[in-house]
């Protein structure tokens, strides 16, 4: 592979959607322990009641980014939010204290393509999150990508992409994403799924029945179809400033017999597993830079079209939050 071919894969995209930020803010909950020492015994300190966490802000502007380095397929990502959020009711209960719905606008950048639009989140317990995303994205017909297939059987390994990189070429087109993610805290212990369920519409060379290689999904995806994922995490709050734990993650695209005689059969899912260890070096909140975290995963493909072996799947990950009303 030539250096060009190999720079032109490290500058393209991944991200974990949010599950960084999410592991992130899960490890680094404050505690709510009064300032003075209480002279009258109160029903809440009995060893048996939870400790409610504090209420956060009524009205909440903040901006979040996540950069991230990829290997296998090497990658090189930019993710960023700027949120308004507003609190739905005050909760009384761990159950219902992290409650909120907001809504804003995402960016998401690398040097072959820029995926840009609005997003609303809606929380209403703890335990469940629901986002909706829409971006428009366009591929720049830079660095081997976009390369669209007439058939989801074609071979789309690193290899063969980097023999038709001169096919690729600059494209648009619409990404709608919904996203329900289950998740609860049991002592140290954070257990968390989010499946993304996604719709592309991409206008190809090749017509609505091709498909397309997409760098974050790392498969071949329907010009005009569906793809659903999901990434599940078992951590353990070690510190307030470590987390460790694993995480599973899953592609599967759909493809119909429009595309070619027997399509809808044509699997090119893929499923891998691996630790994961999230450090913030500090816990602030409420400032210009909260929660600065390194985000380090491992893992291993249990099934993929094109990677096989024991090279691992990895990533390095930054993120953190900047407040700017009501941190």
């Amino acid at each position: 592979m030539t250096l060009r071919r190999t720079l032109s894969a490290l500058s393209l995209s991944l991200c974990l959607g949010a599950a960084a930020p999410a592991a992130a803010e899960a490890q680094t909950e404050r505690s709510a322990v009064p300032e003075t020492p209480q002279t009258t015994p109160d029903p809440s300190d009995t060893p048996n009641a939870p400790t409610l966490p504090p209420l956060g802000p009524d009205v909440r502007l903040y901006f979040t980014t996540f950069n991230v380095f990829r290997w296998n397929p090497l990658g090189l990502e930019s993710q960023n939010r700027l949120i308004l959020q507003k609190r739905l009711y005050e909760g009384q209960s761990l159950l219902t204290r992290d409650n909120f719905i907001n809504g804003g606008v995402s960016l998401k950048a690398n040097p072959a393509a820029l995926k840009v639009g609005p997003v609303v989140e809606f929380q209403p317990l703890a335990i469940l999150n629901l986002r909706a995303t829409y971006e428009f994205v366009q591929f720049m017909g830079t660095m081997g990508f976009l390369q669209s297939y007439g058939d989801p059987r074609m071979d789309f390994s690193d290899d063969a992409r980097d023999l038709t990189e001169g096919r690729s070429y600059s494209t648009s087109g619409h990404h709608y994403i919904v996203e329900p993610t289950l998740q609860a805290k049991f002592g140290s212990i954070v257990v968390r799924s989010k499946t993304s369920i996604e719709y592309w519409n991409m206008d190809l060379r090749e017509g609505n029945t091709a498909s397309f290689y997409d760098p974050l999904l790392d498969t071949l995806v329907p010009g005009r179809g569906w793809v659903f994922t999901n990434d599940s995490d078992l951590l353990m709050l070690a510190t307030p400033q470590v987390t460790v734990g694993a995480r599973f993650s899953a592609v599967w695209p759909r493809y119909t017999d429009r595309m070619g005689p027997g399509a809808s059969e044509v699997d090119n899912s893929h499923m891998r597993v691996g630790p994961l260890l999230a450090y913030a070096f500090t816990t602030r909140e409420g400032t210009a830079f909260n929660k600065p975290t390194l985000l380090l995963h491992a893992s291993w493909y249990l099934k993929h079209p094109n990677r096989i072996g024991l090279v691992p799947y990895a990533i390095v990950g930054f993120a953190f939050t900047s407040d700017m009303l009501g941190g």
